[in-house]
């Protein structure tokens, strides 16, 4: 638990690195006089780094093991948001973006194999849902820090994102050495390394493919809507930097609500059953941009979309379980390697909302979120099932 609490405090900074682009977009069109595109190309350059970094980390925790390869990219977060927070050049930012996606892509992974590793089966989907609970509670806390600083300094939310630096040291100290315990369901005998090879063979193809597909799915309905919901509200609604904070900090609050819930119910009803999230979300984004609502009705709307949202909160622990052993911090990285499929989302979110307005081109995250139920319920159960090699 002390292990696992460290990495969790990573955790929520690993989730605000996530965030806090899509707040200050406004800030980095206006102060620093980047286009709408050049903020769209940071987010292509964040994805791919994202993918990149799912794909290399699952590897490399297999070698290093967990403890030295979370403080390793603990300290590359950190130091990476030093940099940014630095600088006000877009092609430092464009660098510095692509080098920090690459570490927080391998965080999540690391840090969902610690789980796996420590927990048994039926509680890693709840520490997992605390772990995807840091992602609202990082919105909320940029959203209301960011409403209080307002325009004036704004940067102060860039320096935040290099408190990583000082974190890196206590999760070296608190996370044990891979030697000194054995993770659940580990054979005695040493196994083999997994590789991407056998992620793509024929027994896992569907699954590592599903995997991928479903996770950009979310990707790309998250470009679409939630990544510009200040916008939105700043040049749409007219809103004050507070208001923009506060529906920020609502929509995050949803996400609370239900990240704990929806992965309880996915450890005792299945993985599947959270997929009504989504459906949620459909009804949301549709009455937050098209229904006559006052500002306390889009707020009620936005925290309905959060609620939805966080189903995805299951997908942590059953990723990796549908693997093997062996496979399973590959299993984890599927997740961000979803972030390919979702490319060329904020060009082309950018390019729709250039000309046919910012609530047409939020309002295509619903196709993207119904595509997504209708994959869900084709991936395997894992809860009280064996299935793809995976013990239960």
């Amino acid at each position: 638990m002390i292990a696992y609490l460290a990495v969790l405090a990573g955790y929520t900074l690993y989730c605000y690195h996530f965030v806090m682009p899509d707040f200050v977009r406004p800030n980095l069109i206006h102060d620093l006089h980047f286009t709408l595109s050049d903020t769209a190309w940071i987010t292509v350059v964040g994805n791919l780094g994202t993918s990149a970094g799912a794909v290399v980390w699952a590897g490399v925790v297999t070698r290093l093991g967990r403890r030295r390869t979370v403080t390793l990219i603990a300290f590359t977060i950190g130091a990476a948001g030093l940099v940014q927070a630095l600088s006000g050049d877009l092609v430092v930012w464009l660098g510095v973006r692509g080098v920090l996606a690459t570490a927080l892509g391998g965080y999540y992974v690391v840090a969902t194999a610690l789980v796996v590793a420590l927990f048994p089966p039926r509680a890693r989907g709840k520490l997992v849902a605390i772990n995807a609970t840091m992602y609202p509670v990082s919105n909320m806390m940029t959203g209301l820090l960011g409403g209080a600083l307002g325009d004036a300094h704004w940067q102060v939310l860039l320096w935040i994102g290099a408190l990583p630096l000082a974190l890196a040291p206590l999760i070296y100290l608190a996370v044990p050495a891979d030697h000194n315990y054995r993770a659940y369901e580990q054979a005695i005998e040493p196994q083999a390394a997994g590789t991407w090879g056998e992620m793509l063979s024929r027994p896992f193809r569907w699954l590592t493919i599903g995997c991928v597909m479903l996770s950009g799915l979310d990707f790309n309905a998250y470009q679409f809507f939630f990544s510009f919901v200040p916008l939105y509200m700043r040049d749409v609604q007219q809103a004050s930097p507070m208001t923009v904070g506060a529906t920020v900090a609502i929509v995050s609050t949803g996400s609370l609500s239900g990240a704990f819930l929806w992965a309880a119910v996915s450890d005792r009803l299945g993985r599947r059953f959270p997929l009504v999230g989504y459906l949620l979300a459909i009804a949301a984004i549709l009455a937050f941009l098209f229904a006559p609502l006052s500002r306390i009705g889009l707020q009620a709307a936005g925290f309905l979309f959060g609620f939805g949202i966080s189903c995805t909160s299951a997908w942590g622990a059953w990723f990796s379980e549908m693997f093997p052993l062996h496979l399973r911090p590959h299993g984890a990285a599927l997740f961000h390697i979803g972030n390919m499929v979702a490319l060329a989302s904020p060009l082309l979110a950018a390019w729709v909302g250039t000309r046919f307005g910012l609530p047409s081109a939020m309002a295509v995250a619903t196709i993207f979120y119904g595509l997504g139920a209708l994959l869900w319920v084709r991936l395997p159960e894992t809860i009280g099932k064996t299935t793809a090699g995976a013990t239960q």
